[in-house]
This record gives C-alpha cells, sequence and structure tokens, in this order.
C-alpha cells in the first residue's frame, strides 16, 4: 500500500496539494498522513542546552497540540473523509520542512505532496523553500502543486 504525505496548513496552496494527495491516494488505494506544523525557530521537544547551570540539557514540557490545528485537521478530515480515503493526521513543531521530512521517514512515505512556494514565517524569513528543503532530504517522490 502506498503512503502519501502532505503538508496542510489550511491555507489555499496547500489545499491544492490536499486534493492532489488524496486524488493519489484514492487512485492507488493508498493512505495519506497529513502533516500540520505549528512553527517555532527551534524544536521545543529537542535538547535545550541553553540558561542551565551545568552542561546537562534541559527539556521543556512534552508539548500538546495546538488549538490553532484543530480547524485545520478538521478541514482536511472533511475533504478527505468525502472520497473514502484512509488518513492518519500527525503534527511537529519547529521548522516546516524538518518536520515534514520527519514525518515522511517516520511513516516510510513513498510519496510527498506540498504546495509551491510554501513558506512559513521563519522559512520566509531566512530564505528557505520547505519544497526544496524537502526536495534535498528524502528519497521518496515530491510532487510540488501549483
Amino acid at each position: 500500500m502506498r503512503t502519501i504525505v502532505v503538508g496542510y496548513d489550511g491555507e489555499e496552496r496547500a489545499g491544492r496539494a490536499l486534493e492532489r494527495a488524496v486524488a493519489e491516494a484514492r487512485d492507488s488505494g493508498g493512505r495519506l498522513v497529513v502533516v500540520a506544523v505549528a512553527e517555532m525557530p527551534i524544536d521545543p521537544e529537542g535538547p535545550q542546552s541553553f540558561g542551565t547551570l551545568d552542561d546537562s540539557p534541559a527539556r521543556m514540557i512534552p508539548l500538546v497540540e495546538p488549538r490553532e490545528l484543530e480547524p485545520v485537521f478538521a478541514a482536511a478530515k472533511a475533504r478527505i473523509d468525502a472520497e473514502g480515503v484512509k488518513a492518519d493526521y500527525v503534527w511537529g513543531a519547529g521548522e516546516p520542512a524538518a518536520t515534514i521530512i520527519d514525518a515522511a521517514r517516520d511513516h516510510k512515505a513513498d510519496t510527498i505532496v506540498l504546495g509551491a512556494h510554501h513558506h512559513g514565517f521563519f522559512s520566509g524569513l531566512f530564505g528557505a523553500d520547505v519544497a526544496s528543503e524537502v526536495k534535498r532530504s528524502v528519497g521518496s517522490d515530491v510532487i510540488v502543486v501549483k
């Protein structure tokens, strides 16, 4: 069974990517993994060595899904359920490309679908392009929907 990962944030470009991912999953009988990202400049679940009195890494409190992602997932679920496609919904905190890459690896994705020019706040600020970063880092097929 094919696994298709799609980055989704509720924006128009991501909506087109979701449509393409749903079609890919429906046509192949595959399953979909919808990834949403709560953007942050650092991974809050990673080791935090700044601000500690010694060299031991401090850890932040484990994260819970932010409320702002609830309507994002609800919109994706409504569209996906209408097509009868099986889907998992995952989220991460941090940088979008890294979160999507991690989800693709964790779920052994065959294909990743992204919206074109999908720049998050920090990505746009530092000039990174999510689709380009994902393409460079994964062995899966990457479809960029315009």
